[in-house]
């Protein structure tokens, strides 16, 4: 039995008339499973083996041939490992960017919000004030359009003509 097979906690056992017996090994008891159970619980350890070896651990890089390509000392050359932890990657001097706007994004942010504030005035006072209520307010438009005394539906038909208004607005 190979080294990585003697920690798996299943086990699949060929019987002398060739029928197979399954286990696993459930707070250090062997119990015998059917034949379902066992691939069941084997594809979730499988899963789980990936994970730890494959996944965590360094690998060579290798060309066509399969052959490890080598760096210009002669040593192989490593792929890194697909998860690490941020304080590895920190103390490998990667830098991050901040989560931060730059000047410029808050800037244009800024020239944005003062277009959509200028286009919402050239709006009809019952246009701007649906907007106001749906997006500053809060109003869902059930209740903005309980208020009005009119259909869901209408409202919504509503708003959607507004703001394709107010999208024109701003594009010119």
């Amino acid at each position: 039995m190979k080294n990585w097979q003697k920690y798996r906690n299943f086990r699949k056992k060929e019987n002398a008339d060739g029928s197979f017996t399954y286990t696993i090994r459930v707070y250090c008891e062997v119990v015998e499973v059917s034949e379902e159970v066992y691939q069941a619980y084997a594809q979730g350890g499988y899963k789980m083996e990936n994970m730890e070896f494959g996944l965590k651990c360094d690998r060579i890089l290798q060309d066509a041939e399969g052959r490890a390509v080598r760096d210009a000392d002669g040593l192989p050359c490593m792929f890194s490992e697909r998860e690490v932890s941020l304080d590895k990657l920190i103390n490998d001097g990667w830098d991050y960017p901040s989560s931060e706007p730059s000047p410029e994004e808050n800037v244009i942010r800024q020239l944005e919000i003062n277009m959509l504030y200028s286009c919402l005035g050239l709006l009809d006072s019952s246009e701007k004030e649906l907007i106001l209520a749906l997006f500053f307010d809060g109003l869902t438009e059930r209740e903005y359009a309980k208020k009005l005394d009119i259909s869901k539906t209408a409202l919504h038909f509503r708003k959607n003509k507004i703001l394709a208004k107010l999208k024109k607005l701003i594009n010119q």
